[in-house]
């Protein structure tokens, strides 16, 4: 495994997983803030909760 940090420098390597990583956690918190389940910032959705519509005819 040591052999790996022979091909590749670890500061580099290490910068841009965190990078990535940082990205990523970014992008999906925007996703997940984007639906209108969980998007507490912009106070409560004009949609009805599931709790409250009727349940579908048999």
């Amino acid at each position: 495994m040591w052999r790996i940090w022979l091909l590749f420098d670890p500061r580099r390597t290490l910068v841009a997983m965190a990078i990535f990583v940082f990205s990523m956690v970014m992008l999906l918190h925007f996703i997940v803030l984007s639906t209108d389940r969980y998007a507490f910032l912009w106070g409560a959705s004009k949609a009805a909760p599931v709790a409250a519509q009727p349940a579908a005819p048999k």
